[in-house]
């Protein structure tokens, strides 16, 4: 080919791309949620613009433990050296604080009213976390339950399922018989289940199959077992507990349930056919690091969960949801659902969500609406759980890649803040993780962080990243509760 012709050539192309970079739409074309084609633009060809990611090494640096400041915190004015005063106060300003509406703490106050009396009281008081996938396998709340349980009393690793979801718990081994079947009110549902009595894990798990029938087959004898240990990895106060309540209910034949530690039987109970809640418990003389549930029957109750706890101090469960938005409370059968939370004792909710809708949201308006629903979820539980107290703890920042850059997702912010005004309508208290971390493209520091504190899909924490940002919250919520006691 003559040159002159390659250079036609070579022009022509220049011109069909420049029209293309013209008319292709700037924030590209939408295919669907998880994918957007783009072209690059003469900006970005010739003037590339540097994406600010969010220094986070001042947040790292000012990890502090609080327990260990909190005696100065106590102290206030009364402090003469003003080297210690001015560490502190440094200190203090460093923690991303619990936000109330209009500065109204009346809603917190009332479970540190609680905390006040608890070692007093020989009472277990009950925090129960809720969340999406970011807390799946204990991550996050079992480092709280550490220090909560450590400063106030208690041990256990709390509610948990009968047959775990997870492939991974950082707090407790468990092992089931493979005949159990896990049935939940979010994600994919089953269209079997003709009622929604989920319980308070918003999933319970049967070792029979269910049966919409009157009719049972009475040949059919239906073994299964659950078995607890101690995890060599989790804390310590978790690796023990004093109790053990299976909480179950709806079985339409007797089982025998019994409750062992090794091969030594502790207890046998037959669970009488009936339509209700129902609580079989056993109370070991000593803590125990290990027990075994074993049932058998023509039926299988619904098993709504099994609680490890002492007898006092503090219960804090982990609740993950993946998938979840936090807007499955009002979907659930009521009255078991206070029956549980009654029966447990649960003074405090912490609710995180946020995060599975980011993908979905295209505008303000499904932000204000996602706002309402979870509003509905927050009046709920306040109804169902009279002077119960609740926080909610908002989404971390998620990337998306737009181009060849990670960004922050555009209406994160949005979604935050539906959420924090949803939370200050229902008179409770609001921790603002995205804030908290960094704010606007902090991810991608925390993804590059070394060591690692979240993962390559740009939305999860990490192990290390999970304990730093409990710590953080842990913080956030022993602040308030010294200024409770100073106000004292």
């Amino acid at each position: 080919m003559k040159p002159v012709k390659v250079l036609y050539f070579v022009i022509a192309v220049m011109i069909f791309l420049s029209i293309i970079m013209f008319a292709f739409p700037k924030n590209g074309i939408k295919i669907n949620n998880d994918f957007t084609l783009h072209f690059p633009t003469f900006e970005e060809m010739f003037m590339p613009s540097k994406i600010e990611y969010a220094d986070i090494s001042k947040i790292l640096e000012n990890q502090i433990n609080i327990d260990s400041i909190s005696e100065i915190i106590g102290i206030g004015d009364s402090i003469t050296n003003d080297t210690i005063k001015a560490d502190a106060q440094a200190l203090i300003k460093s923690i991303n604080r619990l936000e109330f509406p209009d500065g109204d703490k009346s809603n917190f106050y009332s479970f540190c009213k609680k905390l006040l009396k608890l070692k007093n009281s020989g009472k277990l008081i009950r925090i129960m976390h809720y969340g999406d996938s970011q807390i799946e396998g204990d991550r996050i709340t079992s480092f709280l339950r550490y220090k909560l349980q450590n400063k106030f009393g208690g041990s256990g690793v709390g509610l948990m399922p009968a047959i775990q979801p997870y492939d991974f718990s950082f707090s407790i081994n468990q092992t089931n018989s493979e005949n159990w079947d896990r049935y939940t009110i979010y994600g994919r549902i089953d269209t079997n289940v003709k009622h929604k009595r989920y319980g308070a894990l918003a999933a319970f798990s049967r070792f029979a199959p269910i049966q919409n029938d009157s009719v049972l087959n009475d040949e059919i004898i239906y073994e299964s077992w659950i078995n607890f240990q101690k995890s060599r990895i989790s804390y310590s106060n978790t690796k023990k507990f004093k109790q053990c309540r299976i909480f179950y209910g709806y079985n339409k034949k007797p089982v025998l349930a019994e409750i062992y530690k090794g091969e030594n039987l502790l207890k046998s109970q037959n669970l009488i056919a009936n339509e209700n809640f129902n609580v079989f418990s056993y109370t070991f003389p000593e803590y125990s690091e290990e027990v075994s549930i074993k049932f058998k029957g023509k039926d299988s109750p619904n098993i709504y969960g099994v609680a490890l706890d002492d007898t006092k101090g503090i219960a804090v469960d982990n609740i993950a949801l993946r998938g979840c938005a936090g807007t499955i409370f009002n979907k659930m059968d009521r009255p078991l659902l206070k029956q549980m939370y009654d029966n447990l004792n649960v003074d405090l909710l912490i609710l995180q969500f946020g995060g599975n809708v980011m993908p979905y949201i295209d505008d303000e308006k499904e932000s204000e609406s996602y706002g309402r629903w979870f509003y509905s979820q927050l009046a709920t539980l306040k109804r169902l759980r009279p002077g119960v107290s609740i926080i909610v703890i908002g989404p971390s920042d998620m990337s998306i890649k737009v181009k060849d850059k990670f960004v922050t997702y555009e209406l994160l912010e949005s979604v935050r803040d539906a959420l924090k005004n949803a939370t200050f309508k229902a008179g409770c208290a609001y921790w603002d993780m995205y804030e908290a971390m960094g704010g606007k493209n902090s991810m991608p520091s925390w993804v590059n962080a070394k060591p690692a504190l979240a993962a390559k899909d740009y939305t999860h924490f990490s192990t290390q990243g999970s304990k730093v940002v409990a710590n953080m919250f842990y913080n956030a919520f022993i602040l308030e509760y010294q200024e409770y006691l100073n106000k004292k």
